[in-house]
């Protein structure tokens, strides 16, 4: 007597997905202060302090949310089960999920660089090199989030 072995697909529960990005105010707001950071005009120490408490304050509500997004808004099932989902939809869902611990890490060791540069003292153009690198974080958290979009639609129109 053979077993088989059922072949998981990842997919989303859209619905779900969608409730989790709405139900997080304070995370939306570090989103958009971390968009400003660049604009901010003030003494390096203060700018420094300011970037390294957003940056550990958005580590920590971007852990939750991407839990949240993980247990309730991505869900592997049967591969039987799946129907009528396209393949791109299928693959986007693999992809924005495996998204979340990249991104993850990524703001992690920036706030470990902004909470290093702080105890070792401002240096203007390492400060310079974080503040860019925080850019270039946000916008790729907004890709990761406009890709999320995507699938929610497409999961969606498929359903």
């Amino acid at each position: 007597m053979s077993v088989a072995t059922l072949t998981k697909t990842l997919v989303v529960n859209p619905a779900f997905l969608q409730e989790i990005k709405d139900s997080n105010p304070d995370f939306w707001s570090l989103v958009c202060q971390l968009r400003n950071v660049s604009q901010i005009v003030d003494e390096p120490t203060r700018i420094l302090r300011q970037l390294t408490r957003l940056l550990d304050d958005l580590r920590d509500q971007l852990a939750l949310q991407f839990s949240l997004e993980e247990s309730y808004g991505y869900i592997e099932v049967p591969e039987q089960v799946v129907g009528h989902s396209s393949r791109v939809t299928i693959e986007l869902a693999n992809q924005t999920q495996s998204q979340h611990s990249i991104l993850y890490l990524r703001l992690s060791d920036l706030a470990e660089q902004a909470e290093e540069l702080q105890y070792r003292g401002v240096e203007l153009q390492r400060l310079r090199e974080l503040v860019a690198s925080s850019c270039q974080f946000h916008a790729d958290l907004q890709e990761h989030e406009r890709l999320e979009n995507e699938l929610i639609r497409r999961s969606y129109d498929v359903g």
